[in-house]
Formats: C-alpha cells, structure tokens, sequence
C-alpha cells in the first residue's frame, strides 16, 4: 500500500506536469522543443491552473473537497488535449536525442558530471531533510486543509476557527500540496519533503538548462556543460546566509518563499530572453502568463513585484525590438496578476 501511494504521488508531479507541458510546448519553436521545456512549462501550467481554480473556493468559503473534485477534473480534461499535442514534440526529443550522440566525447563527459552534480543534489535534500522555521506554517496548513476540509479558516499554529486568512488566501501553495497528499495518501510533511524537495530542485534546472541553451546557442553550445556544472556548484555553495536564493533552493523549495525565489524569478527571465527574440510565438506568451500566476500562487509579494519586473522588460524589449505588439501582449499577460492584487487589497 505505501509503495501505491508514493506511486500515485510520483506520477502526479512527474508524468502529469510533462504531459501537460506539451501543449504550450506545441506552439513553440522547434529549439524549444525540449524535455526540459516541457517539464516546466507544465509544472507552471499546473500551478496557474490550480490558482485560477483554489481563489474562487477559497474566498467562498468552500470545502476543499470540492476544489480537490474539480481540479483534478479540469487536469484530466487537460491531460486528454495535452496528449492531441505530442506528435511535434516527440519528433523533435528523437532529433535531440540523436544530435547528442554524435557529440564530442568531452562534452557527453561534461553533462555527466554535471547531472552527477545535480543528483548529488537531491539525494541530499532527501537524506538530510532540512526543517525550517516557516514548515510551522506551510506544513501546518496543508495538513489543516486535509484534514479539516476547510481552506485558510483555521490558525495554523493552534489550529483553531478564525476569519479567512487574507494574507495568504491567494497564494495556495499550501493547499496544493494537501491536493497532493490527498489524492496520493502521503502525510503532506512527506509531500513536501521527500517529494517537492526533489521534484522542485529539478524543476528549478530545468528552468536553468533552458536559460543556458538561450544564452549559449549555436556555435556556444558546447560550452552548456560548463556553465550547468558552474551553476549547480553556485547553488551547492550559496548557503552564505539564512535568505540568499540558493539556501531558499536547497532548504525549502516546498515553501512558496523557495519556490518564488528559485523557479519563478528565472523562470520570467527565461520569458524575457525569448520573448527579446525577433520572432516570439504564441507558446512562449503561454508560458509568460503562467509563470505570472505561479509567482501570485507562490506569494502574495508576486502583486507588486512581478508586474513592475515584466512592466520593465516590455519597455526594454520594445526598444530592442522598435515594436508595440510584444511590450503590448506582455503588460496584458500582467493583467491576472494585477486583478488578484486589487482582490488582496480589497480583503486586507
């Protein structure tokens, strides 16, 4: 039976996320046609639907059973058009697949070392599960959600009836990982620090490869061992203080403060670097949305931040590319974001 359960659990946050990918994938360039891309492009979808999906339960007051119901059927509604989307995708892993065999010997050496660095990594999340201050709360508030059935209604540090929490009530990061644990039957502490600990860390490379492959193209491109050797020993040795961005990655991805920080912020930037390209496309505005609705998931300082950030890169990439179209599609994308951020200050 436990075996089942971590079974569910994995295929919930690993081939779920992937296949749901390939629908933004689908309206992407053929370079960006990647396993990586699709990994994250599905994890931030998930994370924005379930937003999209949590907010309007949540201020209402509804059962959390009735967003668990719904959620998962508006996912498996997904997960039948997602599977519609993979023929270009596939076509273009077999390509890549082929590309890296015949690459030099050095560099097929490089990329081990550098996914030794990364699963080094993750064992070590798991094997030395770090236990942070703010756990009183995520965690608390996940197995509150679970177990009570209501969303936000109850102090997570005494466990009793209050007023809707307004502070956090939409950032459900919490509340997903109780969807998580509810429909897998894993503890949420387990959810999130066996699995998210893992399944995020590789989230956040993902996000990282695919900057990587931007900055480093064409003839650069064997130099992309290099620099994901570089970067994963950065976050291996960032832990200079309490809130530097690599402890947030190493020590509580689980959190929406981790999550924010390690996945969303260069997530947006990978956004900008296409989206800076001469040519955009539909899929990478796609992605932009998402990402901003997982930044207001993760925390409510998304209001603020993410639409000044992505208010600054429109100007500039209007001025690289001499064009309104772009900053245009990108302001709006922000327009979620900003609606959310009135309904926060309304209920604060």
């Amino acid at each position: 039976m436990r075996i089942l359960k971590w079974g569910i659990l994995a295929i919930l946050v690993l081939p779920v996320p992937f296949i749901l990918g390939m629908i933004p994938v689908k309206y992407m360039d053929k370079a960006q046609k990647t396993p990586a891309m699709t990994y994250l492009c599905g994890c931030f979808l998930s994370f924005a639907v379930f937003e999209v999906t949590a907010v309007p339960f949540i201020l209402l007051e509804k059962s959390f059973t009735a967003l668990v119901i719904t959620y998962t059927v508006v996912i498996a509604v997904l997960l039948i058009y997602a599977l519609s989307c993979t023929k270009g995708a596939l076509a273009a892993y077999v390509e890549q697949i082929k590309a890296f065999r015949s690459e030099a010997v050095h560099i097929k050496a490089g990329w081990a070392a550098a996914f030794l660095i990364i699963a080094a990594q993750m064992a070590y999340a798991v094997m030395f599960e770090y236990y942070d201050g703010d756990d009183a709360y995520y965690i608390a508030m996940a197995v509150l959600t679970n177990t009570f059935d209501t969303m936000y209604l109850r102090d997570a540090y005494s466990g009793y009836l209050r007023p809707l929490d307004a502070r956090h009530a939409l950032s459900p990061t919490p509340v997903y990982q109780a969807w998580l644990s509810r429909l897998s039957g894993v503890a949420p502490a387990a959810v999130a620090h066996t699995m998210l600990a893992v399944v995020w860390l590789l989230l956040m490379y993902c996000v990282l490869s695919q900057i990587c492959a931007r900055l480093l193209d064409n003839e650069k491109r064997k130099y992309r061992p290099v620099f994901m050797i570089l970067i994963a020993l950065w976050l291996a040795f960032g832990n200079i203080s309490l809130y530097t961005a690599e402890t947030f990655a190493m020590t509580r991805t689980w959190q929406g403060k981790g999550l924010m920080a390690g996945m969303v912020l260069p997530a947006l930037f990978l956004c900008f670097l296409n989206l800076a390209e001469a040519k955009s496309n539909k899929g990478m505005f796609m992605l932009l949305v998402c990402v901003i609705l997982s930044a207001v998931f993760a925390t409510s300082i998304a209001f603020m931040l993410v639409p000044t950030v992505v208010g600054l890169a429109a100007v500039l990439i209007g001025i690289k590319k001499r064009e309104f179209k772009t900053p245009l599609l990108m302001l709006t994308a922000c327009i979620p974001c900003i609606l959310l951020g009135g309904i926060y200050i309304a209920m604060r």
